[in-house]
């Protein structure tokens, strides 16, 4: 059965207690359901209930659609996505219902997608090593620089986001930052959640300065300060990045689940 919802809040509303089950993997629910003013054939929220089986889908422009729940309720939401003609380009979802999407996907309609972004979802609820004292708040007047050291980290991730300067400006206090001969080296960025954790995100060192465990010291002073306000921390880590991969389990993070963005091959 097909459950359509005429905006965010409804669907959130309706199904906040399953995605409740498991709030690591349900976060981006969280986050761009409110965005989902009124539902249409691009911007929609819905729910597939087999008996005590449910999966959840939810897509609002430019994200992608995401997926939360089990995957044998996949070929139904498929079928009624292509037979009342939504949108659904790219899906991000845990990788068992994401898997299952690309196979009904392939079996069914003969679209190809893949697994471009493979992440693991990691944790970590102990301090394993000092504070630097070189890492510091970013202040307004670094904006310019950050803005530019984002766009490259979009690119260098083979990400689709659009940096908002306006967004950035407006959290440019929950970047940490570690400069070098006055410039911005490396940097990262905690994110508060409606669960007990802060995601660490955009952790990213310049080119040129890469190599001397620089992100190691702004991830490592951010994780302490989110442990020190009794909170968990959290990251996503690509999983073909074996040498990000190795130093946050160095620091105490334990992946909980996998994860991945799955893109159509035109």
């Amino acid at each position: 059965m097909i459950t359509l919802y005429e905006n965010g809040q409804a669907f959130l509303e309706a199904n906040r207690d399953f995605l409740n089950t498991r709030p690591y993997a349900s976060v981006f629910f969280f986050m761009d359901a409110p965005l989902l003013t009124h539902a249409d054939k691009i911007n929609y929220a819905m729910r597939v209930t087999q008996g005590e089986k449910m999966l959840l889908a939810l897509k609002t422009e430019p994200y992608n659609l995401l997926l939360f729940g089990a995957p044998e309720c996949v070929p139904e939401l498929a079928a009624c996505l292509f037979g009342n003609g939504y949108d659904l380009k790219n899906f991000h979802g845990e990788e068992r219902v994401g898997d299952r999407m690309a196979k009904v996907l392939w079996d069914n309609y003969g679209l190809i997608y893949k697994e471009e972004l493979a992440m693991d979802f990691m944790e970590a609820r102990e301090v394993t090593e000092p504070s630097s004292d070189e890492v510091e708040p970013a202040v307004p007047e670094d904006l310019d620089e950050i803005c530019w050291c984002l766009e490259r980290f979009v690119i260098d991730c083979g990400l689709l986001d659009k940096i908002s300067r306006e967004k950035t400006e407006e959290t440019i206090t929950r970047f940490r930052v570690l400069r070098c001969g006055g410039r911005i080296a490396s940097f990262a960025k905690g994110v508060p959640s409606e669960g007990p954790d802060i995601r660490i995100t955009n952790v990213y060192t310049r080119n040129e300065f890469r190599g001397r465990g620089l992100a190691r010291k702004v991830v490592n002073t951010l994780k302490n300060e989110i442990l020190a306000e009794g909170k968990t921390a959290t990251l996503n880590v690509d999983k073909k990045n074996p040498i990000s991969y190795h130093i946050y389990q160095e620091l105490g993070f334990k992946r909980k689940f996998s994860q991945g963005e799955y893109r159509k091959v035109y």
